[in-house]
């Protein structure tokens, strides 16, 4: 007999019964999971969640509680970022004694496939019209792209972005999202003409790296001058 799925009401719930923790812990539960390694030490040093300098993170956690969708998730990624890059304080900024988006990502995203969605209402589908193929044809198959995963995507191109605006290097970027300069390349060069913060950020990550390559030539060449 097969085994019956179990669904929970939101995300709150799939955690703690995955955590084994009551819903009052849900978000000191998730905010030490998703603190760095590096963080974990000093977050404890300086009293944890309870410390008002993690009120974003806290804030942000809370209101994934509810979460029922990915999209949930994405806008509550979304701000956490947000408000780290306007949180100038060193501690944040510069020690990244902070809840990491990534992890944060990692650990409840899984948990979504046991949160039910609401239900939605169906509309009737009209008839497709007819199709006229010859019977010569063939048809080559295409690699799609899912929308979901394109909107995950887009999302992380976005947050790149507007963090590049204020400073942030690149290369930290790409680590936080776990992502690789060629991986992004690939996706901004298919998008750079639907959105221009994506032709922009191409532009910038190309620049970028042949500006490395010309600081790199230029190391090799005064060392066999050098030498």
């Amino acid at each position: 007999m097969p085994e019956q799925k179990i669904e929970y009401s939101c995300l709150r719930d799939a955690f703690c019964a995955r955590y084994r923790c009551k819903p009052a812990l849900f978000v000191t539960k998730v905010f030490w999971k998703c603190l760095p390694t590096h963080a974990l030490i000093p977050s404890t040093l300086i009293g944890g969640p309870a410390n008002r300098r993690f009120d974003h993170d806290t804030e942000v956690i809370a209101a994934l509680a509810d979460a029922k969708s990915t999209e949930d998730l994405n806008h509550g990624l979304d701000d956490l970022v947000g408000m780290q890059q306007i949180d100038h304080s060193r501690l944040r900024r510069w020690f990244r004694i902070r809840v990491s988006s990534v992890l944060l990502h990692e650990l409840l995203l899984p948990l979504l496939k046991q949160v039910r969605r609401p239900e939605e209402p169906t509309l009737p589908e009209p008839a497709p019209a007819p199709v006229w193929v010859p019977s010569s044809s063939v048809v080559a198959p295409m690699a799609s792209r899912t929308p979901e995963t394109s909107s995950i995507r887009m999302r992380q191109v976005m947050r790149i972005h507007a963090a590049i605006i204020v400073g942030t290097p690149l290369e930290r970027l790409l680590e936080e999202e776990s992502l690789r300069a060629s991986g992004l390349e690939d996706f901004l060069s298919e998008f750079s003409q639907l959105r221009p913060e994506a032709a922009w950020l191409l532009t910038y990550l190309r620049d970028h790296y042949e500006l490395e390559q010309l600081r790199a030539e230029f190391k090799r060449q005064n060392r066999q001058k050098a030498q």
